[in-house]
């Protein structure tokens, strides 16, 4: 079916209907012979690629890529015997046969897709800048020498007004591709030659596709005036079709000076041209070349040789600025921006966007920057003030240390020292009475009752000094006080959740700012101490106003037992290691030196530590309204 499909791809059916009553039994013998070749030639490349043998073909693949549309129906048959005479010449290879587009050869030349191709000699020279080594040049009965056999041949009807090449002058012209070399490069080449702008020579050129017939089909027609036929293709369409190309003719003809036997009206180029690309292995490039040169003629003539001359192609190339000569189009700024504005603008863009994009970033960068500096400034300002301060409480905590021993000392020393005074007085009074004692007795009982006067001298100083009589009281206001309090215990136990209750009014107390500070870390840091061992530690702190009294409940979810709290309320007994027994000790004293109390108990899972203090006159008075 493939190769049905190919016949009836390339032989028109109009062609047939067209000829068949009208042909000759030649013609009609001719093309059936074409038929069977082209299919015996599918077959056997079908074979050939599919592999009619179970064992695993181990031979070099070798593909080859031609353009079977730009074939005429005489190069169609040269090449199907090429390709036969290749796979028996070259056993030793698997080679398989790909047919493109124009468009997409040459897009398989720029990403390696085969090892050879055939192309012309205007699309080998476009693409030679890619690496590419010509191998052989195919040569026919009517163009032997390889380097004149490609060329055109203006064809117009019999009755058009256009006469030389100066009357195609802003018409329409139909070619077979609107790249095509032979069809379009070669007439423009010509069109140069004569002295006109080739870019604004035609008004229009037709991409009529192939093969040739389409061309004069697309003229009468009426999409074209003129049809832009590869030399030669007029005499095999004559062949076929003599009624339609009776009723051309062609215009600007040029005379054959050399072995070239077909009509044309331009300069001839090389002809169909064997290519070896960058992926070809040098062997298999030497095999091939040997085999083409080799191979003898085919029965209609077709055989391979060397072509010396495409500067011709080359030339043509850079007369009309095209191809791998195109960057000659541009000889002025205005060129440039013509030719590229859309990539001037594009490349424009690109670079202020990245302008943007980098301002915006660097812009970026400097905010997170500062804002990076300003939270390390704050955390080592607030670390510097965790560290003030518990310097500072840890100062005011030893104070009250000695404040509370010496009350306790003070308390405890004056029973005994009284009890030595009251002796020492009983004994100076019996000593009165007795004349026969020691004087040595005397001095001793005054020095006894001296020193106990000074004892009770230094007791009294020091439990002045621990009562804090030189301490100011002021007011404070709980719920501001608390909540900077509860920031420097989150900042020092991260793994401990603080949280703030506190009523929408304000709450305040008469105290002394430090002595509170003191109460509440201290409560705080052991709630923090006996719950941070919790997988979800928290210490809550909850402020509540009553009629006279402010009362602050400090709660952790610690797992404390009775036990523990009982120790806690003991002076010098500490469940800590590096405790002292008197924290707790101290708060008590200083609460209730302000006028307040203080309780610790086990409620609902949570240790509560309540203190409770008057209000301030300010509070009583707001109440009382």
């Amino acid at each position: 079916m493939d190769c049905v499909a190919g016949v009836f791809r390339e032989v028109d059916a109009r062609i047939l209907l067209l000829t068949f009553p009208k042909s000759s039994v030649m013609q009609i013998k001719q093309i059936l012979v074409s038929v069977c070749s082209f299919c015996f030639l599918s077959i056997t490349m079908s074979s050939y690629a599919a592999g009619t043998s179970p064992e695993i073909d181990t031979r070099p693949l070798l593909r080859i890529g031609y353009i079977e549309r730009s074939f005429s129906p005489f190069e169609r048959k040269g090449f199907q015997d090429t390709f036969e005479y290749l796979q028996r010449e070259l056993p030793q290879y698997r080679i398989r046969i790909q047919n493109y587009l124009v468009r997409d050869l040459e897009r398989g030349v720029r990403n390696n897709e085969f090892e050879f191709f055939i192309g012309a000699s205007g699309f080998y020279r476009r693409v030679f800048r890619r690496g590419l080594k010509d191998l052989a040049t195919m040569t026919t009965p009517m163009a032997p020498d390889p380097n004149e056999a490609v060329g055109t041949v203006f064809m117009v009807p019999n009755d058009s007004p256009i006469k030389t090449v100066a009357d195609m002058r802003g018409k329409r012209a139909a070619a077979n591709f609107e790249r095509g070399f032979s069809g379009v490069y070669v007439p423009l080449g010509e069109v140069a030659a004569q002295g006109y702008d080739p870019d604004n020579f035609f008004n229009e050129i037709v991409a009529a596709g192939s093969p040739m017939k389409k061309l004069l089909l697309a003229v009468q027609d009426g999409r074209a005036e003129i049809a832009l036929a590869r030399a030669c293709t007029v005499e095999e369409l004559k062949q076929t079709e003599p009624e339609l190309v009776a009723q051309f003719r062609p215009i600007g003809l040029k005379a054959n000076d050399g072995q070239f036997a077909c009509l044309r009206s331009t300069d001839l180029y090389p002809n169909w041209t064997f290519v070896a690309t960058t992926m070809a292995p040098w062997q298999a490039s030497r095999d091939f070349t040997v085999a083409l040169l080799s191979m003898p003629p085919t029965k209609d003539g077709v055989a391979w040789g060397v072509a010396s001359d495409f500067l011709k192609a080359d030339e043509l190339y850079k007369t009309l600025r095209a191809g791998p000569y195109a960057y000659l189009r541009i000889q002025s700024v205005g060129d440039f921006l013509q030719k590229y504005w859309p990539f001037i603008v594009l490349f424009l863009m690109a670079v202020v966007g990245m302008m943007w994009h980098g301002r915006r970033v660097s812009h970026l960068v400097d905010v997170r920057t500062r804002e990076l500096r300003q939270s390390i400034q704050k955390e080592k300002d607030a670390m510097q003030e965790v560290q003030s301060t518990k310097e500072r409480l840890s100062q005011f905590e030893r104070v009250s240390v000695i404040g509370a021993m010496s009350s306790l000392l003070a308390h405890e020393i004056n029973g005994p020292v009284s009890a030595i005074s009251n002796s020492c007085n009983a004994l100076d009074r019996y000593l009165q009475d007795d004349d026969q004692h020691s004087p040595l007795i005397d001095k001793t009982v005054q020095l006894v009752l001296r020193q106990c006067e000074r004892i009770t001298s230094i007791v009294t100083q020091v439990r002045r000094y621990a009562r804090h009589e030189d301490l100011a009281r002021e007011p404070i206001e709980l719920g501001s006080a608390l909540e900077k309090i509860v920031s420097v215990m989150q900042m020092r136990y991260r793994k401990v959740k603080f949280e703030l209750r506190r009523p929408p009014e304000d709450v305040s107390i008469c105290w002394n700012p430090l002595e509170f500070e003191l109460c509440l870390t201290n409560v705080m840091k052991n709630g923090a101490e006996a719950c941070q061992v919790q997988n979800e530690a928290k210490v809550r702190v909850v402020l509540t106003r009553h009629e006279y009294t402010a009362e602050i409940a400090v709660l952790d979810n610690g797992q404390t037992d009775a036990k523990t709290l009982e120790n806690a309320s003991v002076p010098l007994r500490s469940g800590k290691k590096s405790g002292l027994g008197l924290g707790l000790l101290i708060v008590r004293t200083l609460i209730e030196r302000a006028s307040g109390n203080f309780s610790i108990v086990r409620e609902a899972g949570h240790t509560v530590a309540r203190i409770r203090l008057p209000l301030t006159e300010t509070n009583n008075g707001a109440d009382a309204g």
